[in-house]
């Protein structure tokens, strides 16, 4: 029978990868203690000088960067306000346009201001027109009468005497500057202070411009009054001219009857 054959010379031995191991860990060991001869030798080679220039290079790197920091924050600030100046500079530039369009504007009112006030003019130059039209007919049918009977008559008309105007009889306190205007069948009459004379036919007295600016040189002058001398037949005329000086221009008035045809002498008042 034949005998069993003993294994135990086949055992894997562990000598090889210890020797391994343990010359690995002596190696690293080495060189562990030879970097911290070297790094003692380097530090204990340097002098006090030089430590102190390494100390002096940290701290000199610490400045550089706060001051680099510093720089940085300066630049940002600088570029906000060369924005903000930028902007100011654009704002000034559009203060300048809205100025000038301002301008524009104010003398755009005016010339609308100007054309309402020509317009209004107008208007009342048209009123007073037509109210002159509507009065003309029976100016015509007057005249027409009176060359009718001047040719009948065929005689020239006697002279007719001028008609002096006394101050008192008014019933109202004299003013010191009167200003005269006498009232007829037709309308108004203006008399100026040379003796210049302006009518205004009764239905344009309402719109009439020259009886506008008569009553408003009576209202700028002081202790002035309007004496309305009232012909026969000019009671209508004379109801509107009142009512128009006294309610829209607020002037003192005063009447006198004119007791015929004649012209009418202010002397007296001049006097």
């Amino acid at each position: 029978m034949p005998k069993r054959r003993n294994n135990s010379g086949e055992a894997v031995s562990l000598f090889p990868f210890m020797s391994i191991l343990a010359c690995l860990i002596g190696i690293l060991t080495l060189m562990i203690s030879v970097s911290m001869q070297m790094k003692q030798i380097e530090n204990e080679g340097r002098t006090e000088e030089e430590k102190a220039l390494a100390l002096e290079n940290r701290d000199l790197k610490k400045q550089a960067d706060k001051i680099t920091e510093t720089i940085r924050k300066a630049e940002e600030q600088l570029k906000k306000e060369n924005s903000a100046s930028a902007t100011l500079a654009e704002l000034k530039d559009r203060r300048i346009v809205l100025r000038e369009k301002l301008d524009e504007l104010s003398k755009a009112e005016d010339l609308e201001k100007a054309d309402a006030a020509l317009q209004k003019t107008i208007e009342m130059l048209r009123k007073e027109i037509t109210a002159l039209k509507t009065g003309r007919p029976p100016l015509v049918k007057r005249q027409e009468e009176l060359t009718k009977e001047i040719a009948a008559r065929q005689n020239p008309p006697k002279k007719v005497e001028s008609v002096v105007i006394r101050p008192s009889g008014s019933g109202v306190r004299m003013a010191a500057r009167i200003f005269f205007v006498e009232c007829n069948s037709t309308g108004l009459v203006l008399i100026g202070e040379g003796g210049g004379e302006t009518t205004v036919a009764t239905g344009a007295i309402q719109n009439s411009l020259p009886y506008a600016s008569f009553l408003e040189d009576v209202k700028r002058t002081r202790d002035s009054m309007v004496l309305f001398l009232i012909r026969k037949e000019g009671a209508s005329s004379y109801a509107w001219a009142a009512g128009i000086a006294e309610n829209n221009f607020e002037v003192r008035t005063g009447k006198l009857p004119v007791p015929n045809a004649g012209k009418i002498d202010l002397s007296l008042f001049k006097n």
